[in-house]
Parts: C-alpha cells; sequence; structure tokens
C-alpha cells in the first residue's frame, strides 16, 4: 500500500530524499503497525527525523503528534466509509498537554 500522507519519496519534515526511512505513523498495541501499513498510514523520514537524532519522531513527541495528526485527518478524507478511532482506538487530533503520555509508543 502506498502512503496516503505523501506522494513524493522524501523526508516529510526536510524534503531530502537521502538516507530515508519508512515510518509507521501508528505504532505498538492493537497491530497498530500492520494497520498503519495496510491502510497507508506510513511516512517517509530521513534518519535525522525518524530515530537517529533528539530530533526524530521516536524522540520528538510534538513531532509525533503533528504527524499522527495529519495522518489522521488524511485517513477521515481517505476512507469515509470507516471511523479512524474504530480501527486505531485513538483520536490524535485532540492537543494533548506535556504532562500525558502516549500509550502506543
Amino acid at each position: 500500500m502506498r502512503s496516503i500522507v505523501q506522494d513524493k519519496k522524501e523526508c516529510l519534515v526536510c524534503h531530502t530524499t537521502i538516507g530515508l526511512h519508512k515510518h509507521h505513523v501508528f505504532y505498538g498495541y492493537n497491530g497498530n503497525r500492520e494497520k498503519s501499513e495496510k491502510y497507508g498510514c506510513w511516512v517517509w523520514l530521513c534518519g535525522k527525523h525518524h530515530n537517529l537524532s533528539n530530533e526524530g519522531v521516536h524522540f520528538d513527541k510534538r513531532l509525533d503528534g503533528v504527524i499522527k495528526a495529519i495522518t489522521q485527518k488524511r485517513f477521515n478524507e481517505v476512507y469515509k466509509e470507516l471511523r479512524f478511532i474504530d480501527v486505531f482506538h485513538r483520536n490524535y487530533m485532540e492537543v494533548e498537554d506535556d504532562t500525558k503520555t502516549r500509550d502506543d509508543v
């Protein structure tokens, strides 16, 4: 399945085409990584913005939340017959404060 977020093979954050990693936006519990693959909920990220620096999505909660919200919005546009919360069991478009933890990380 192709990404529902990106048409180009480039880092979503910095747009480089070098050293790209495929990042499954929803991962962890309830088979979300597999569902991310099935529904195209993945993006290209360079190593720096994936998991090779503190700026990476796996370490930067704000970036993680932004990418999740963008992907959820796109899911709702592409899969009008499905409810995102029924598939991924969470609403990532709500703004979370820094005291809450993500149970899918």
